[in-house]
């Protein structure tokens, strides 16, 4: 099976980066566009001690550091990507609808992301954002879990 468009979600947790590294060899064997996303998830609760006008001022900052954790990682595989169709997209929203979303924008053939497993009673009870992801996708999902593939060690190198 070829893949020509292939989207790959990043959280940096070690699973996203195990599953960055499998994104990036199978862009490679079917030159295909790799297309990077991060979501910035919620926002930051306005209250008296956390006023409106600051809020901005944080979301601001939350894309900042989110852009330059990625510019970071792609600079720490550059070698790997060299040659690869790479784009970048950080996004605010809630993970499994932005990644639905930007795979049907974007006419994503495949989905590689990374997963943990549940982590909260939320999780628990509606399910994870990869469950979500494979139960909503419209193309071909491939979730990776850290250690059950062996990617290369350079993933464990990056941010």
């Amino acid at each position: 099976m070829s893949f020509k468009r292939i989207l790959c979600p990043l959280d940096f947790s070690k699973s996203a980066l195990a599953a960055f590294e499998i994104a990036i060899e199978m862009a490679q064997r079917d030159s295909a566009e790799l297309l990077v996303l991060h979501v910035i998830e919620g926002r930051p609760v306005v209250s008296e001690w956390f006023p409106t006008h600051r809020l901005g001022e944080m979301t601001v900052r939350m894309e900042e550091k989110a852009h330059q954790a990625v510019n970071t990682l792609l600079t720490c595989t550059a070698p790997k990507t060299r040659g690869l169709a790479v784009a970048t997209i950080i996004v605010n929203g809630v993970p499994f609808v932005e990644i639905l979303k930007q795979a049907a924008t974007w006419k994503a053939d495949l989905i590689v992301l990374g997963a943990i497993g549940a982590t909260s009673v939320d999780e628990i009870i509606f399910g994870s954002t990869a469950e979500r992801v494979l139960k909503g996708a419209a193309c071909s999902v491939l979730v990776v879990r850290h250690g059950e593939l062996n990617p290369s060690d350079s993933a464990d190198q990056c941010p």
